[in-house]
């Protein structure tokens, strides 16, 4: 990727600098303009005032009709001294003059060829011309007497190197005002610059970009679902595998409680948490929490992560499968080797029809066991599970007496084996526990049939259940005393029939205690 040796954050200086140079000099030009235009209207109108007042002098209109050279140019020197105009002229009807600053001129004819109208029609009017003194603007009135009489005219005027020292004075304090700003402009452009620049991450658009684009890509990529919430518990980040695992649309800026049905799993408060089972939109899921947190350790948000609860039980039950198959193999274990050691005994004693008698009481016990799970001999997992069950039960002298009519081969296939042997393991174990304190337990485990369903029935002895079946199964709810790693186990099963369509039931009294699971049939084709 090209790489600009211009960066961005100088490239943004020379472009606020040109923007705010070009607006400073467009308004250093215009108010030039403006103070031109109404200094030029000003002279206009002094020249104008001045001209007509002197036309309409007495002692003037008196001295030009005598034709009187002195007095006229003595008049006029007196009210040139009070005066800002650069020259004040008077001729005669004729155009010769009898007043001018320079006294050569006196007697000499009027240059300009502007003053027609004046000496014939009488009118008065603004000119620019280039006289004897100059190019100049001047205002010229014709001199006339009580009869109408035109004697002369009369020319105040103002040169234009006046009019340009006067609006060069005027400029100059503009002029400073601009420069100023345009240092400032300079420095303000510099300076924010270099704020973008620390707000971008000292890194330039591109780089922006790509890791923009990174991220995005990271995001999505990424296998777990991931939520960012802010302090305002508003979802400001969200991948597509977090829409899938909530089973919504997620846009930023959506508060939490319009797309979860329980924002309060997603809370803000407390300490952060890993491996959390909840469930949020009819879904489990296991969630993780880590707090956002700013330089002076304000918290701003959280980042959740979202993982389906299917995955962790999968390896739940691999694990728990494991831990069945090595504690059946203990108790297997412990019981052979007492009996072994009760066949030596007898044997070393001479006693070989009892030694005899034992072995067979054992093979039979053996073969009723294995002749009750044959129906389920293609469900291996299943058939190690209710051995090690049953083995388990045995060593706590519980006996748990199963008995099954059928091979479930038309189990629906939206219910794994794992997640058979997960859903028996605990109803079982719940069963075995709830009879620990009976006098004389019993726990029984059948597998029947109907026309469209299998039923599993598990029933206990145990003490009675006046919890709702809706309580037991929600996730932490537990009737132990000791909760550490319960409250989990009939949530699980919950999930797992409501996964394969099927249903459960729960019927309570003092004498026994039964869960009914009803799964539903594959149908054959």
């Amino acid at each position: 990727m090209h790489i600009p040796t211009f960066s961005f954050t100088k490239q943004l200086a020379v472009l606020l600098s040109s923007v705010l140079v070009i607006c400073t000099l467009g308004w250093w030009g215009y108010s030039a303009y403006q103070l031109e235009t109404v200094l030029t209207n000003q002279i206009q109108l002094r020249a104008q005032v001045q001209s007509q007042q002197l036309s309409q002098l007495p002692s003037l209109v008196n001295a030009v009709a005598t034709n009187n050279q002195d007095l006229v140019n003595e008049i006029i020197t007196t009210v040139q001294v009070g005066s800002d105009a650069d020259f004040i002229t008077v001729s005669d009807v004729n155009g010769i003059r009898l007043a001018h600053p320079v006294a050569q001129r006196i007697g000499l004819p009027v240059m300009g060829g502007d003053i027609g109208k004046a000496l014939t029609k009488g009118e008065s009017y603004l000119s620019y011309g280039v006289g004897s003194l100059g190019p100049s603007v001047r205002y010229i009135s014709p001199i006339i007497d009580d009869n109408g009489t035109i004697l002369g005219m009369i020319k105040v005027g103002y040169l234009t190197d006046t009019v340009q020292v006067w609006s060069s004075e005027r400029l100059l304090p503009i002029l400073l005002m601009a420069m100023a700003t345009i240092c400032l402009c300079l420095i303000l452009a510099l300076w924010f610059s270099k704020y973008v620049n620390r707000k971008m991450q000292h890194l330039e658009p591109w780089q922006l970009k790509q890791a923009l684009e990174t991220h995005q890509g990271v995001l999505q990529a990424t296998y777990e679902g991931l939520i960012a919430v802010d302090i305002n518990q508003c979802i400001y980040l969200a991948n597509q595998n977090s829409q899938h695992l909530l089973g919504t649309t997620i846009k930023a800026g959506m508060p939490l409680s319009q797309c979860i049905s329980e924002p309060m799993i997603f809370s803000l408060e407390g300490e952060d948490f890993v491996n959390r089972l909840v469930r949020a939109n009819g879904h489990d899921l296991v969630i993780n929490r880590v707090t956002l947190n700013g330089k002076t350790g304000q918290q701003y948000g959280a980042v959740f992560g979202l993982r389906a609860h299917q995955e962790l039980q999968s390896l739940s039950e691999k694990l728990s499968q494991i831990d069945r198959y090595i504690e059946h193999m203990r108790i297997t274990r412990h019981e052979y080797q007492n009996k072994l050691s009760t066949i030596s005994g007898l044997l070393q004693a001479g006693a070989f029809e009892q030694a005899l008698h034992i072995c067979l009481a054992q093979a039979k016990a053996t073969q009723d066991q294995i002749d009750k799970l044959s129906p389920i001999v293609a469900l291996p997992l299943l058939s190690g599970l209710i051995l090690a069950k049953i083995g388990q039960a045995g060593e706590k002298n519980i006996p748990l007496i199963f008995s099954c009519e059928t091979d479930l081969a038309q189990l629906t296939p939206a219910i794994s084996q794992e997640q058979l042997c997960s859903l028996v393991g605990n109803l079982l174990d719940n069963a075995i526990e709830s009879v620990a304190a009976s006098p004389t337990p019993y726990v029984q485990f059948e597998i029947r049939q109907s026309e469209c369903e299998y039923i599993l029935w598990f029933a206990n002895n145990g003490p009675m259940l006046t919890t709702t079946l809706e309580n037991l199964c929600q996730l932490g709810f537990t009737s132990k005393n000791n909760s550490t790693d319960h409250g989990i186990g009939l949530h699980l099963v919950r999930s797992i029939v409501e996964q394969s369509k099927g249903h459960i039931e729960l019927d309570s009294d003092k004498d026994e205690t039964a869960f009914t699971v009803y799964l539903p049939k594959e149908p054959l084709c």
